[in-house]
């Protein structure tokens, strides 16, 4: 397995490449925490918007969010949160083991049908699921188009079982608040039409089409970048 420590150092430690000119707050993100490595908040047009894989692009349902576990050891991700500015987005993982390498997706999940193996906020998926490169898929569970991450505005945060926030990633107007903890914070471009995204090899922050020029990767963290000249606009 090649996510290993080594992969961990580098991405926790390593300065965010931006998608805007801004500089990022490196906080921390203390072992043993998993870590967020791709937000798809601006689904794209057409058929390039269906990273559930249903056939049908839904502009809030598609929506996503990966986390992954960049240790050697297991984390036990109940009661980690993730959630928006607002928090009227919010979901919070039930008890189970994150294996080093391994990676959890969560979808919006409005009017949207996810293949294979799904978990929700009360239960653990079956197994890993192979349509999304054997992660652990979890279905939010969302049923109103308002409760979606906004394109131009928002941010969305991992925060520990005890509610402090650990990694956060921030598009549009900076946020100045006082934060109990020292989260990791990252600022990125709104509306990208397209993932942000975390390289493993660097733990740079980039638009996923500037990494490999595909709009997005839920359950796969590329290794590098291989797209230097890529337009996601």
């Amino acid at each position: 397995m090649r996510l290993l420590s080594m992969y961990a150092a580098l991405l926790l430690a390593s300065p965010v490449a931006l998608a805007q000119d801004e500089n990022a707050a490196n906080g921390p993100v203390p072992f043993p925490h998993p870590c967020i490595t791709e937000v798809l908040f601006h689904v794209p047009q057409d058929s390039e918007g269906d990273p559930s894989l249903d056939g049908v692009r839904e502009a809030v349902g598609d929506e996503f969010i990966e986390i992954a576990n960049l240790h050697d050891k297991a984390i036990d991700i109940g009661g980690y949160t993730l959630t928006d500015r607002g928090t009227q987005l919010s979901f919070t993982f039930p008890v189970m083991k994150l294996e080093p390498g391994e990676i959890a997706v969560v979808f919006n999940g409005r009017e949207t049908e996810i293949r294979g193996p799904v978990g929700g906020a009360t239960t653990v998926p079956s197994e890993r699921n192979k349509n999304f490169n054997n992660a652990w898929v979890f279905n939010l569970g969302n049923t109103s188009r308002m409760k979606a991450l906004n394109n131009q505005n928002d941010m969305v945060m991992l925060s520990s079982p005890d509610g402090l926030p650990v990694d956060i990633i921030m598009w549009g107007a900076s946020d100045m608040r006082d934060w109990t903890s020292n989260p990791r914070i990252a600022y990125v471009k709104p509306s990208p039409k397209c993932g942000v995204q975390r390289v493993r090899d660097s733990g740079m922050l980039l638009l996923h089409r500037d990494i490999d020029g595909a709009w997005f990767s839920p359950g796969w963290i590329p290794d590098r970048v291989t797209v230097a000249d890529a337009d996601p606009e």
